[in-house]
């Protein structure tokens, strides 16, 4: 069954009728597509990602949404890419709206910092309820760690429209500092879908790769060193590269604390760094 979407007239009376319900302050910032219905990207939208960030709002927002008639949906109308999402609660009503609720971490993976909060944008302020609007590189990146293939044709508008570009990048790069997880691979990915389905060339394709591939050289060095590989020539047997290459690899390493090395007796062993 085709969902119905909603144009910006409709979310906005929407964002009044709730400011009317709230039994407290809410600030909830939309990070999804229906941000693009503000910067004037798409004509409408069938749901609204936000995110929240203080520990009272979520069963504050959730109560007002449902005062407001809004009900979970069945589990057989939401999809696998969408469940994967991990919303903490998602509502519609009985037009079809839906929101994705968020509390401080979107789609299990990404936290909403505190960059994102300054680059953020007031859209609207009626009585306990703010809501802010993401930046476009910021929706953007979230949509980039996502596997919804509507969500490729939000960030083809988005790129059309023009961003900045070092700002994806630096913010994803810092995600993944963060949170200790490779975002870097998942943003990757969806560039070249961008530039496969789309033909849009992204400027940090190619440096968002060499990154990458460094990170995944370090990953693949201290796990053979953990499992007990820790010589520069029993490294070299374990992933079939060279042992120059191996040594060069290891030191830089060992540069960055990663690592250390035991010369006490030959060959050298390198041990995690505790």
């Amino acid at each position: 069954m085709r969902r119905t979407s909603f144009d910006k007239e409709y979310l906005s009376k929407e964002f009044d009728k709730l400011s009317s319900k709230l039994s407290a302050s809410v600030s909830l910032f939309i990070i999804g597509g229906g941000g693009l219905i503000f910067y004037g990207l798409k004509d409408a939208t069938k749901d609204i990602d936000i995110v929240l960030q203080h520990p009272h709002e979520p069963q504050v927002l959730v109560d007002a949404l449902k005062s407001l008639g809004y009900f979970p949906p069945s589990s057989a109308e939401i999809s696998t890419p969408y469940r994967k999402m991990g919303a903490l609660e998602i509502l519609e009503n009985k037009d079809g709206l839906r929101w994705d609720v968020f509390d401080r971490q979107v789609c299990n993976a990404l936290t909403f910092s505190n960059a994102m909060k300054y680059r953020a944008v007031e859209l609207y302020v009626q009585g306990p309820l703010e809501v802010l609007l993401a930046s476009k590189e910021d929706i953007f990146l979230f949509k980039g760690i996502t596997e919804r293939e509507t969500d490729l044709d939000d960030m083809r508008f988005l790129a059309e429209s023009g961003l900045d570009w070092n700002v994806v990048e630096q913010e994803c790069r810092n995600q993944s500092t963060t949170t200790g997880r490779l975002w870097e691979n998942a943003l990757y990915e969806r560039l070249v879908d961008l530039r496969n389905k789309h033909k849009i060339e992204s400027p940090i394709e190619k440096s968002l790769r060499a990154t990458l591939e460094v990170k995944l050289i370090e990953i693949t060095l201290m796990e053979e060193i953990k499992q007990g590989n820790n010589t520069v020539r029993l490294i070299s047997q374990a992933i079939n590269e060279p042992q120059y290459f191996v040594r060069e690899s290891l030191k830089k390493l060992e540069r960055k604390g990663l690592i250390e090395v035991d010369k006490s007796q030959r060959p050298y062993k390198f041990v995690l760094s505790s």
